[in-house]
């Protein structure tokens, strides 16, 4: 089931939430650490030294870098606190502990600046917590000192009484605080701060709340008007209150319809900063109007600066409007027009965006040609920005492209170009290690085993090294991008059956995770049940199972399911090739005890795990079992009122019943089949899963009679499926299958001539056959025939 809009922007902000925790949490240890390391030197230097000692001066900055620490690491709780709901127990735990070490510091420190910042966050902490006067009578006492180093902490101070007195609606009193903290801090800097941004929210919220109040409909215009012009000018900046002040402006001052007489009137400067509000407010037709006039004003002028700035707002716009191609246009001429322009590199990066974003969307346009020029506009970039973040984005994209159309050579060359100092340097080397090892897969395909074996060597190499990287820059064991890597290194271990390293590796991981849910928390839980089966943990793999049916989310369990049971085959037939007999004996066994555990756990069961269970049964060659769970599958929930009324209930059942066909042919109950599969084929005659099933069942009647005429009858069938498939403009891989089949049944009949040429032409037509597993499949099975 997708998920609304809301309920996705939902889950992105809880996920980010659990990662700033996450980095709180590095943060406190981090300013642990250091205060134990400072203190531990602050003790080693005499109570008393005289002035003229030059320990004098490194002891007190061994001091005050003691007090910061402290400091520091009382904020991580305050700010920690702030990441849960209002009256939480998680908050309120947070912030007591905050306070308690803010009052301390401040006792300990109270005539030095480390205290007296002591006593402004411990101020904060009763105000988050309600205790509002005792947070005032703070602010209060700090305003009142008159030492000028005080003044920078005093900004933020003021900032926040004007909070506490709005928190106590006195409006009035905190709009006009406000105001008077504006005229003091009127330099522009100021005014773009973080707090110098927050008194201007405040002071548009202050006026809103006193809106109802106001009589006279000139004072209340005025006052409407005060407020558009303030929050216009913090919705042009990034801060925390931006997301807010934009709901705010769209009510108070919504975008109407742009009259062309008043914006042909405007200069660049008015034009350019209306259209910012504009942008900021995400109104984008009137933004694109503004933008335009302060292009033509630009134009007139010959100042090239001012025409490029509008040049990229208007790029912007485009791009924010979903006008791909125009952004494209647009910012591509700004970055080879004028390569060393201010906003070149940015505006080079808006164009990769653009086009990135046409060639996902407009898939019906020319999609080689959109590729194409993607690939120029990233080589340029990359080489025109080598030392800009724009490059190595750029560099990245390449990467991607290369990766993802099978050129991994190219693509180990772009991620390895990647700057070590860049941000994106650790997601390259992990998107690096991933390249090699499906280079690795790739060259194996082709019989090349030494490169292969090189290539996987090189892979985990590169992951490793890039997990360690992560690991001692300090990132959590919830950061996704960590998971991610060790994720991406615990496949190789897995399907190169080395299940030990994979479970060394994943379990501390999976530990750390508490109650997370998400995306990567599920791949984490799948590659840990997978590694618990590989060195024969049931009991484990049922624990993972439970977890991963929380963590998964109800849209992502069938694709889990599924994707989990397609990958232990995999590692299956890799120990069949290998010839591991005591290998695969040892995981088929597992797997089989994990799926019976599964069936028979007495809750938790779902449509979706039970489905699962009994079609890797059939796998394992176990269709008695798989007839049990299926007819189980059809008992609960063919009558389940909930479920049938669920979109797809009725195409689920459909596949249960196509599966029990198959479980009665695996048990040579033929009679039963036959009965179900012409219930079927009267319910849904067109359906390939009915016609398929039904070739496979004369096939298997035909090898029990070993009868030629019954081979005969299993031939024809393949071949309608075949010649039915042979109609789509793409051929899906069933139809190569049934062609495969078709000629199975001609040789088994006797006919082996027939079968090579029925396998020759379609492999001349077609030579990939679908996918390289038919092609080894076509392979063997002409290798069978004399």
């Amino acid at each position: 089931m997708l998920q609304s809009d809301d309920s996705e922007a939902k889950a992105d902000k809880e996920t980010k939430k659990a990662e700033a925790r996450g980095s709180f949490d590095q943060a406190r240890a981090a300013y642990g650490a250091a205060e134990d390391r400072l203190k531990a030197a602050f003790a080693k230097y005499p109570p008393f030294i005289p002035d003229n000692d030059p320990r004098k001066d490194e002891k007190e900055r061994t001091h005050n870098a003691l007090m910061q620490a402290q400091l520091q690491k009382a904020v991580v709780d305050y700010e920690q606190g702030q990441t849960y709901p209002l009256n939480s127990k998680e908050r309120t735990d947070l912030m007591s502990k905050g306070l308690a070490q803010f009052e301390e510091l401040y006792k300990k420190y109270r005539t030095q600046m480390a205290g007296l910042t002591a006593r402004m966050w411990q101020a904060k902490c009763y105000e988050e917590r309600g205790d509002l006067g005792p947070a005032m009578g703070i602010y209060n006492e700090l305003m009142e000192h008159t030492a000028p180093q005080l003044r920078a902490l005093q900004r933020y101070v003021g900032y926040f009484r004007i909070i506490v007195l709005g928190k106590r609606k006195e409006y009035a009193l905190a709009a006009d605080d406000s105001v008077r903290w504006l005229d003091a801090h009127n330099s522009v800097e100021a005014k773009r701060s973080k707090e110098g941004l927050g008194v201007q929210f405040e002071l548009a919220k202050n006026i809103i709340a006193q809106l109802p109040g106001v009589k006279s409909e000139g004072e209340k215009s005025a006052a409407v008007k005060r407020i558009g012009d303030v929050l216009g000018n913090v919705v042009r900046y990034s801060s925390p209150f931006k997301a807010e002040a934009i709901t705010l402006l769209k009510k108070y001052k919504p975008g109407a319809a742009v009259r062309a007489e008043d914006v042909a009137r405007m200069n660049y400067d008015d034009a350019l900063a209306q259209a910012e509000q504009a942008l900021a407010a995400q109104e984008w037709e009137r933004a694109e109007a503004l933008l335009r006039q302060a292009v033509r004003r630009a134009e007139t002028a010959r100042n090239v600066d001012q025409l490029n700035t509008a040049r990229y707002d208007l790029a912007f716009c485009f791009y924010m409007s979903k006008r791909y191609y125009e952004a494209f246009v647009l910012s591509e001429h700004l970055a080879r027009r004028y390569p060393k322009a201010g906003l070149a590199a940015k505006a080079a990066e808006i164009g990769l965006a653009s086009l990135g974003e046409a060639y996902n969307v407009y898939t019906q346009v020319d999609h080689a040609a959109d590729l194409n020029n993607l690939v120029e506009l990233a080589l340029y970039t990359a080489e025109t920005y080598p030392d800009f973040e724009q490059g190595d984005t750029a560099r990245m994209l390449l990467g991607q492209i290369y990766h993802g159309t099978g050129r991994y050579p190219k693509a180990i060359e772009a991620y390895s170009s990647v700057r070590a100092k860049s941000s994106k340097s650790l997601d390259a080397r992990t998107k690096l290690g991933a390249t090699h090892w499906e280079q690795s897969q790739s060259l194996r395909r082709a019989g090349k085993t030494a490169e292969a074996d090189a290539a996987t060597a090189k892979a985990v190499e590169t992951l490793q090294a890039a997990l360690k990287s992560r690991q001692d820059a300090g990132a959590p064991a919830t950061d996704p991008a960590l998971l991610g890597n060790a994720c991406d290194l615990a496949d190789i271990f897995l399907e190169t059956a080395k299940p030990d390293a994979a479970l060394k590796l994943l379990e501390p991981l999976s530990k750390a995770q508490g109650t997370a849910t998400g995306a990567i928390v599920a791949r984490l839980t799948a590659d840990l049940l997978r590694a618990h089966i590989g060195v024969n943990q049931v009991d484990q793999a049922m624990a993972d199972m439970g977890t991963l049916e929380k963590v998964g989310g109800d849209g992502n369990l069938t694709q889990l399911y599924y994707g989990l049971g397609k990958l232990l085959e995999k590692e299956m037939d890799a120990l069949k090739k290998k010839g591991d007999g005591a290998g695969l004996n040892r995981t088929q066994s597992a797997y089989l005890k994990f799926l019976t555990a599964l069936v028979n756990s007495k809750s938790g069961q779902t449509y979706d795990s039970l489905q699962w269970a009994g079609e890797n049964m059939l796998t394992l060659n176990k269709p008695a079992d798989a007839e049990g769970v299926f007819s189980r599958i059809l008992k609960m929930f063919e009558t389940d009122a909930k479920f049938q009324s669920a979109p797809g209930a009725a195409d689920r059942v459909f596949r249960t019943r196509v599966k029990l066909s198959g479980a009665y042919r695996g048990e040579a109950k033929f009679g039963e089949a036959e009965s179900l599969i012409a219930q079927l084929q009267t319910e849904n005659p067109k359906a390939i899963e009915v016609m398929m099933e039904k070739g496979m069942l004369l096939e298997d009647q035909a090898a029990a009679k070993n009868a030629g005429a019954a081979w005969s009858k299993a031939y024809a069938q393949w071949r309608l499926i075949a010649d039915r498939l042979g109609l789509m403009r793409v051929k899906p891989v069933e139809y190569f299958d049934a062609w495969y089949h078709a000629a199975f049944c001609l040789n088994k009949a006797g006919k082996p001539k027939e079968a090579k040429q029925t396998l020759a032409l379609v492999m001349r037509l077609s030579p990939r056959l679908g996918n390289p597993e038919m092609k080894l499949k076509y392979d063997a099975l002409l290798g069978q025939m004399k």
